[in-house]
């Protein structure tokens, strides 16, 4: 490898190999921390504009990796564990990474307001629009089970009953609540296992008792339900199905937007099986 460039601080600079009469060129990508010390096992990943992943690596001791180049206009991403995520065209010179952030979780069941999840005395989790679409729970009991501290039990097959177990308790000592509308009566159970979460935008749970706000069923824990609202001035229309065997269907469609102060979501999801034995039929509609 003969090197056209040094520079000891750039993140990166070109260099080339010779194969045969062709000189293929490479990026030489350096990544340092915010004291310019070499940063290892930094993700690198070369990628259009639009987000399409040309070639990636990850950073050795000495905080370096090679990719080769596509064309002018490609950009690096450069993420690693504690830094803070950094976006940097292909002809940058120089680059270290910052400390992230500590994020902050906001969230609203704890106190009945926005608040910071770390300022509420109270132990929540959340479940957020990116981790429901990465999970793709086709219910809410698929969904909650991944929260600390949730144990869910499931009968029979789909659409069985699905009930939450926190800390111990009962199954009756949850408190359920949509868009701020309890859903449970008082001392009653709830099935998790016929709410579909495709409209779902976020799930907070509370744990321990929280009596004094939301009565005295809200003895292990309260779990409340936001649906999705619209986000886009141009209305957004989005609609899919899909299918397997035992006569399995599903299918939904949206439409949201938003217009100054106002929003709107109006959508509905259709969900069909037979099942695979006797009287496992099972259909479950939502709007």
């Amino acid at each position: 490898m003969r090197k056209l460039a040094s520079l000891g601080l750039s993140l990166l600079f070109v260099s080339s190999v010779l194969l045969g009469d062709e000189i293929v060129p490479y990026y030489d990508i350096h990544v340092f921390d915010p004291q310019h010390r070499a940063l290892s096992g930094a993700r690198v990943v070369l990628q259009r504009h639009s987000g399409a992943v040309l070639a990636s690596g990850v950073t050795d001791a000495s905080g370096e990796v090679k990719l080769k180049p596509r064309e002018s206009g490609d950009e690096f991403v450069i993420e690693a564990a504690g830094f803070a995520r950094a976006k940097v065209s292909a002809e940058s010179k120089e680059i270290q990474l910052s400390i992230a952030a500590q994020p902050e979780t906001v969230v609203v069941t704890a106190t009945r307001d926005l608040s910071v999840a770390d300022q509420t005395g109270s132990v929540t989790a959340t479940l957020d629009r990116p981790h429901i679409q990465n999970l793709n729970p086709p219910t809410l009991a698929d969904a909650i089970q991944f929260l600390p501290g949730a144990i869910v039990t499931s009968v029979g097959q789909r659409g069985g009953q699905s009930s939450l177990f926190v800390r111990g308790g009962d199954s009756r000592y949850n408190k359920v609540i949509i868009d701020g509308v309890p859903v449970n009566d008082p001392g009653g159970t709830f099935d998790f296992g016929v709410v579909p979460t495709q409209e779902v935008n976020r799930v907070e749970m509370v744990r321990g008792p929280e009596s004094a706000l939301y009565g005295t069923d809200a003895v292990t824990s309260i779990v409340q339900l936001f649906s999705a609202t619209g986000t886009t001035h141009t209305p957004e229309f989005r609609f899919g199905a899909d299918g397997g065997n035992f006569a399995t269907a599903h299918g939904y469609a949206s439409l949201s937007g938003a217009y100054r102060k106002l929003d709107y979501n109006l959508f509905g999801d259709q969900f069909n099986t037979t099942g695979h034995g006797v009287n496992d039929g099972y259909s479950n509609s939502s709007q």
